[in-house]
Formats: C-alpha cells, sequence, structure tokens
C-alpha cells in the first residue's frame, strides 16, 4: 500500500510541475482571477446590493408647501431614497399638486433615463410610497379633515407596523467582491481544470507518454489515481491562490466558517478534478477538449449563481440552481459566507459533491485511454 501511495504521489507530482510550466494555465491561474476580480468587482458594487441601500433621485416638486407633497417626500426618505442635488447625474421624480392646499392628487413622474438593475425596485419603492400616501389620505378623509391632517396623521401610533429588513450576516443582498470573489473562484476552478487539465491529459497521450508510463512498473489503477490526484493538487493551488488574493488585495470577509468554506471547495475541486480527467479522456483534439470545456464551465457558472446572486434571478433559474454541482457550490459558499451558517448546513452539499465526483471519477477511470 505504502508503495502504491507514493506511485501515485509521484505521478500527481509530476504533473502539477509540468501543469505549472505551461504558459496558459498559468495564465489562466495566476494573471486572470485577479482582473477579474478587480473589474467585475468594481462594476457590480452597488448593483444589486443597493437594493438594500439607499437610491439618489433628484426631485422636482411643483409645490413643496403643499401638505400631501410634503408627506410624499418623507414617505421616500423613510422608503430609502436619497435626494441628490440638481443636475446629479441620478433618476429624477417631478411631482406636482395643487397649489392651495385642496385635496387634489399628487401627481409623480418618475424619470428613469437607461434601466439599471435597480431600476425595477426603485420603481415598486415609489409604489410604496405612493400608495401608503393614498391610504392616509383616505382614512383623513374618512374622519372628516382636510389634507392638512396628513402629518398629524402620520405621527399617530399604529396599531400594526411590519419591519422588513434583509436576512443573513450582511444584511443585504450580495454584491461587488461579496458576490463576484466566491462566483469567479468557482469558475475559474473549473476552467482550468477541464480546459488545461483536460489539453495536457490529450497532449501526453498524443506525444505518447501516457504509452511508456503504462509500460513503467505501475498499476492502471495508480496511474489514473495520480492523474486525479495531479488535477486535484492544481484545483487546490487555484483556490488557495484567488482566497488569497481576495483576502488581501480586495478585502474579502469569508465570514466566521472558514473550515467550512475550505471543505466546501476542496468538494467542489474534486468534482472539477474528476470532470477534467474526463473531459481529457473522451476528447479527441486539443480544440474538442477546450471547447468543451469552455462550454460546460460557462453553463455551470451561468446556471450555478456564479456570476450574479441567484435570488435576483427568475424562479426557474433559482429550482435549476439546484441540480447543477455549481449550484450546489454556490449555494453552500452563499450560505457560509454572506448568512454565516455552521458547517452542519452544507452537509447536504458536501455529501452531493462527493458523491457526483465519485460517479464521475468512476466513468473517467473505465474511458480512460493511453493511446
Amino acid at each position: 500500500m505504502q508503495h502504491s501511495l507514493a506511485n501515485i504521489w509521484f505521478i500527481a507530482k509530476a504533473d502539477v510541475l509540468f501543469a505549472l510550466r505551461d504558459r496558459a494555465t498559468l495564465l489562466w491561474l495566476v494573471l486572470m482571477p485577479p482582473v477579474f476580480f478587480f473589474f467585475i468587482g468594481n462594476m457590480t458594487a452597488g448593483g444589486f446590493g443597493a437594493m438594500m441601500t439607499g437610491s439618489e433621485i433628484v426631485i422636482e416638486a411643483g409645490s413643496e408647501h403643499d401638505p400631501a407633497t410634503q408627506r410624499f417626500l418623507e414617505l421616500l426618505t423613510e422608503g430609502g431614497f436619497v435626494s441628490a442635488e440638481a443636475g446629479a447625474d441620478a433618476p429624477m421624480l417631478r411631482l406636482s399638486a395643487a397649489s392651495d392646499g385642496t385635496d387634489g392628487p399628487v401627481i409623480a413622474t418618475y424619470l428613469a433615463g437607461d434601466p439599471t438593475p435597480t431600476t425595477d425596485f426603485e420603481v415598486l419603492r415609489l409604489r410604496r410610497a405612493a400608495l401608503t400616501l393614498q391610504s392616509e389620505r383616505a382614512a383623513v378623509a374618512a374622519r372628516g379633515h382636510d389634507a392638512s391632517s396628513i402629518a398629524a396623521f402620520a405621527d399617530e401610533v399604529r396599531t400594526l407596523t411590519v419591519e422588513v429588513e434583509a436576512a443573513g450576516r450582511l444584511g443585504r443582498v450580495p454584491s461587488g467582491f461579496e458576490q463576484t470573489i466566491p462566483g469567479i473562484l468557482v469558475m475559474f476552478t473549473m476552467l482550468v481544470l477541464l480546459t488545461s487539465g483536460g489539453v495536457l491529459l490529450l497532449m501526453e497521450r498524443e506525444q505518447g507518454m501516457l504509452r511508456r508510463l503504462a509500460s513503467a512498473p505501475l498499476s492502471r489503477r495508480e496511474i489514473v489515481a495520480g492523474k486525479w490526484l495531479g488535477r486535484m493538487l492544481l484545483a487546490v493551488a487555484q483556490i488557495g491562490f484567488a482566497m488569497g488574493v481576495g483576502t488581501v488585495l480586495f478585502g474579502m470577509d469569508w465570514g466566521p466558517s472558514l473550515p467550512a468554506i475550505f471543505a466546501v471547495l476542496l468538494g467542489w475541486a474534486a468534482f472539477c478534478a474528476s470532470l477534467g480527467l474526463l473531459v481529457g479522456s473522451i476528447g479527441r483534439s486539443q480544440g474538442e477538449v477546450a471547447g468543451l470545456g469552455m462550454l460546460t464551465t460557462m453553463v455551470m457558472a451561468a446556471l450555478g449563481g456564479a456570476w450574479w446572486p441567484i435570488e435576483v434571478t427568475p424562479d426557474w433559474m433559482q429550482t435549476l440552481q439546484l441540480v447543477v454541482p455549481a449550484g450546489w457550490t454556490m449555494d453552500a459558499m452563499h450560505r457560509l459566507v454572506s448568512f454565516g451558517d455552521a458547517l452542519v448546513t452544507t452537509l447536504p452539499h458536501l455529501a452531493a459533491l462527493a458523491g457526483v465526483s465519485l460517479a464521475v471519477a468512476a466513468l473517467a477511470a473505465k474511458l480512460f485511454r493511453f493511446s
């Protein structure tokens, strides 16, 4: 057994050193993750997360002394809007009301400009403020009072209040680096293992290196296990480097369950190593292996929530996330990073990753070819 483990380790170590000498592998392993962290993290900062924070808006009120208009402005502030100076690069809201203080309608015109990820949410906030004002005016009118009583009515103690806040440790939808770093880490681990890992195995087969390895005093099981372990070590190097860069350069907060995060990412690495070995075994050309690896990675990343918080997608995408391994990984990461959950909450994810990793590894071992 000890001799067999030494053989497996020898093959794995040689594979990792061989992969690290490849410039394309180093490019995607070392250079590209920080670049993607920086650009996508900054592009999405304030995007999805802005849904739970303030939204700047330029307000033009035709009659600021109108009680209904004043109350509407208060409701906008309570709803998360922040008044911006005229001319600022922000959506505009024009309000018009009866200038004599009568109970005429308050007309709000929202000029959002080009749609953004938060436009629909801002419209929802505006509708909420409008409906609240409408109900308060109806209550005041039922008492036989005029519009000037709205302010006093708003200050009355309500018999029923509803407080809404975002769940989780962050208290808001993850955005910026909080979403980008885990998602890009998951995506690039698969990308490197399926493209570089698969192509390098194909090159060894084309150049006859696997045939020479088969003639050595090594069993088929040792060779396949060594090839799998080599890809596993490459994935661990990818994960360790990406987590280090994310923490040191971008201030990523991984939450209180760092050992659980390592466990989840190791499960993801095992799946990617198995899939990379399978792609390299069935591929017939470098272009075919690279294309299949790229396509699989992009589909997995999109459906698994690596590009955006899965909560902002339609229901069918949130359901589909639960059937792809990348989705299991991102859901577990979301629980650990955004909610601060304990390892026990991710045990189903780990079990699923372990099961599919073993199944794919068994298929890869069966289809593994020396020539």
